[in-house]
């Protein structure tokens, strides 16, 4: 099953999804916030966190990529989506992100509820695409 998790995760497009978001949340929103840098965060985060999940089930599971995927991306969408409309989730997301990233970058991780950044869902329809073409 590790194989089937490298071939998902560990390769270019992903990881870089993961360090563009890691340099857009902690350093370009601090030094160039606007409209871009405030929307980037969201679409990367629904490309590489369905393909996260779908790689966890392959280590875990012994479940077809296409059912993997498919958990994945409704994983993605209801805790964006309720991160993105509640401020009871998105408050709680911002406080156990912030424990973590404040303990290891030494930075804080912030959250913020607005529903304009709903326009990234359609993101995950890429993550679908990448995997099973991905996948051997």
């Amino acid at each position: 099953m590790q194989y089937r998790f490298t071939n998902e995760f560990y390769n270019a497009p992903v990881i870089g999804s993961i360090l563009l978001f890691a340099i857009n949340n902690w350093w370009l929103k601090a030094e160039y916030s606007n409209w871009l840098t405030g929307k980037l965060s969201d679409f990367l985060f629904c490309f590489f966190f369905p393909i996260y999940c779908s790689s966890l089930l392959a280590i875990i599971s012994t479940l077809e990529k296409q059912v993997r995927i498919g958990i994945g991306v409704a994983l993605t969408l209801l805790s964006f989506i309720a991160m993105k409309t509640s401020i009871t989730v998105s408050n709680w997301v911002s406080e156990i992100l912030s424990g973590i990233t404040a303990s290891v970058i030494g930075l804080n991780s912030v959250n913020a509820v607005d529903s304009t950044d709903l326009i990234a869902c359609p993101m995950v329809i890429f993550s679908i695409l990448f995997v099973l073409r991905k996948v051997v």
